[in-house]
């Protein structure tokens, strides 16, 4: 059984919700408990994620300061306005953390500092045209911010700022940090710097190649292992390169896969649902007590379709999902791609409610629970840019690259 109890901090009511089996009850300050029944496992989560979600529009705060690993310690709702990014910062040697997000049409973006138990401290506007994708927390009170693939440093004492890095969008952008260390990419050069020592730990020249995959302009990939003895990055397609920071001898591992992260303490390194040693690349056995399925990656497409029985039903049907190795289970979020000649990739449509093989053997087909109840709907995103409009910028500076070049 899983209980949650909520906080207004402007009121001090408390919320409480109860999951038990395919049970959900709630109660609002002591009163009254309402009783939900539902009838799978998939329809209790998305009904107890409405409902908390319903609360914490209305001030209702989460906390759970003793949290375990993997369990939340903080769960709050901070504005309607999303475009699919709001970074985080933080490091574990502080209990304060940071997030950004897009206000309206992109008339602003709001830089939130957050105490430990999820109260916000400070709000500070960055400006108006901006969308942050990534940030990282570095040890001399500065944050580095990835504004649309600009790396900018912004200071928090002064509010400042920065050009930081690379000088132009160039569709290529590295950003992480662990520890003392942070990795970012010039457009150039890799960097891994020590912001506690104020010194450089290790710089490589490389060349982001085009990518194959319609769904990313560039292969530009970078991240920092837990203890900061290796780092690994991605720069061309079907394969990743581990670097010991301490020897800089570096290991190939040839995988085309996504998702990846190293092992508390690095000495595995999984990508695509496989896995290997860190100091050899040889390729071993699940280390983790738990399963990592390789599951829906960005090469996985579908067609999906709706009509009006279906949206009496609150459903999505899709279609001609390969029948490949990749593991999707009901619950995966699925979202738009390339395919399509409207949308750019990356907006969320829902999660999966059921999947089965079709008589062909060859494709999957089943029904999507949209990420919104179409029946109250009450307010909308009107997209102002086209596809075409988004992607063209970047396909003229790819091409301007490459004359330069020439």
């Amino acid at each position: 059984m899983i209980e949650k109890t909520f906080l207004n901090p402007a009121t001090n009511k408390q919320w409480r919700i109860e999951i038990d089996g395919h049970t959900i009850r709630t109660c609002l300050n002591g009163g009254k408990v309402k009783e939900i029944l539902c009838d799978s496992a998939f329809q209790v989560r998305s009904k107890a994620a409405s409902a908390m979600m319903g609360q914490m529009r209305k001030g209702f705060v989460y906390q759970n300061p003793d949290a375990a690993v993997g369990q939340a310690r903080c769960h709050r709702f901070v504005g309607k306005d999303s475009n699919g990014f709001m970074p985080l910062a933080a490091a574990l040697t502080r209990d304060d953390f940071f997030l950004t997000r897009v206000v309206g049409d992109f008339e602003d973006e709001t830089l939130y500092h957050f105490d430990g138990s999820g109260e916000i401290l400070e709000t500070v506007s960055l400006g108006a045209k901006r969308m942050t994708y990534e940030q990282v927390l570095c040890p001399n009170d500065t944050l580095l911010l990835n504004n649309s693939y600009l790396l900018q440093q912004f200071s928090l004492r002064t509010h400042e700022i920065t050009p930081f890095a690379n000088k132009k969008n160039s569709m290529k952008a590295m950003l992480d940090a662990s520890g003392d260390l942070a990795l970012w990419y010039t457009g150039e050069e890799i960097v891994v710097f020590d912001f506690g020592s104020n010194t450089e730990v290790w710089r490589e020249t490389v060349k982001c190649k085009k990518s194959k995959d319609p769904n990313f302009a560039y292969y530009c990939f970078g991240m920092l292992s837990p203890r900061q003895s290796k780092a690994a990055y991605r720069v061309t397609e079907g394969e990743y390169v581990l670097v010991d920071l301490k020897s800089a001898q570096k290991v190939v591992i040839p995988n085309e896969g996504w998702h990846p992260f190293f092992s508390p303490d690095d000495q595995c390194f999984s990508v695509g649902g496989r896995f290997y040693l860190t100091q050899t690349g040889e390729e071993t056995a699940n280390p983790f007590p738990f399963a990592v399925p390789q599951g829906l990656n960005f090469s996985d497409t579908c067609i999906v379709r709706g009509d009006l029985k279906l949206m009496d039903d609150g459903r999505l049907r899709f279609e001609k999902l390969a029948n490949n190795d990749n593991d999707i289970k009901v619950g995966e979020q699925v979202v738009t791609s390339y395919v399509s000649d409207r949308f750019v990739q990356g907006l969320f449509i829902g999660y999966i409610s059921e999947i089965n093989v079709d008589s062909n053997y060859l494709t999957r087909s089943g029904y999507i629970t949209p990420a919104v109840d179409f029946s109250k709907i009450q307010e909308v995103l009107v997209l102002t840019k086209t596809k075409e409009d988004m992607t063209n910028g970047a396909d003229d500076e790819s091409a301007s690259d490459t004359a330069k070049g020439e």
